[in-house]
């Protein structure tokens, strides 16, 4: 009974650590973004950095509500989610799947292995004009490009997650008479699932990175557009705004798959993670 007692004592203890901890992290968040913000701000009003260049945090502020009031930053950013949105669902679903493919038929990686390594190999930002020239000015060549970037992340994360499965925990799955399709549902997809969630993270922020570049080279509408258009004008405070809408985006949606991560993930909680 008092090992029961001190036990719940403990958990209650290691909560409360851990409330506390991400109380603090949240705390030291902010004052680093406050001090760094400041210390921008200072190094401009007393000659430290040209605003030409740097601009400043206040200058970004006054040019983000211009572009909120104009209505340029609303149509802009909703092309350039649904390019993010759009590229980003293909790049999982097909590199799940050509990962899916390769793990379960070794004679077909073998073969393919090298032409994915020279299709990755090639310099993105030098395509973008070739894709502009092959799907037009429109979403299709933003959507191909981030899907040329997103696609291999997707795949080799997954593939890499199924390969390093534990080889005496697939014994013994077999051993106890574990089906083929119950060994992939309960061993090997769950063991994977770390490494398919840190794939899913760099397809987000590649594709987010693809989609603006190709709007920067040619598009009719987009952040990407936005920010070509104010850099030809030396409107650093414009793009600086722009860039940091993106860098929101990306926060914004990467934080809600860390949520669903954490969902599906919870029976992995504290396997690492022993509270001090």
């Amino acid at each position: 009974m008092s090992d029961s007692v001190s036990s719940e004592a403990g958990l209650g203890h290691a909560v409360r650590a851990s409330d506390s901890r991400s109380g603090s992290i949240l705390a030291g968040r902010a004052i680093f973004l406050i001090a760094f913000l400041a210390l921008w701000q200072a190094a401009v009003a007393y000659g430290f950095a040209d605003p030409a260049f740097v601009s400043s945090p206040t200058s970004i502020v006054e040019a983000f509500w211009k572009l909120v009031e104009d209505g340029d930053l609303a149509p802009n950013l909703l092309t350039t989610l649904v390019e993010i949105m759009i590229s980003f669902a293909l790049s999982v679903v097909l590199g799940i799947a050509s990962a899916l493919v390769l793990d379960r038929s070794d004679w077909l990686n073998r073969i393919l292995s090298p032409f994915l390594t020279a299709f990755n190999s090639m310099p993105r930002i030098a395509l973008g004009p070739l894709f502009i020239l092959w799907f037009g000015i429109g979403i299709a060549s933003k959507v191909v490009l981030a899907v040329s970037l997103g696609y291999f992340i997707m795949l080799l994360s997954t593939l890499g997650g199924l390969k390093n499965v534990d080889r005496d925990l697939l014994l013994m799955s077999r051993l106890f008479g574990a089906s083929e399709l119950r060994l992939f549902r309960d061993v090997r997809l769950p063991w994977a699932l770390p490494s398919i969630f840190a794939g899913l993270r760099l397809t987000l922020i590649y594709c987010s990175g693809g989609a603006v570049i190709g709007e920067m080279i040619a598009a009719q509408s987009g952040l990407g557009l936005l920010v070509q258009s104010f850099s030809g004008r030396f409107d650093v405070a414009s793009v600086m705004a722009l860039i940091l809408v993106v860098a929101f985006l990306v926060m914004a949606l990467t934080a809600l798959m860390d949520w669903v991560e954490r969902r599906l993930l919870e029976w992995s909680k504290g396997s690492t993670d022993v509270p001090g």
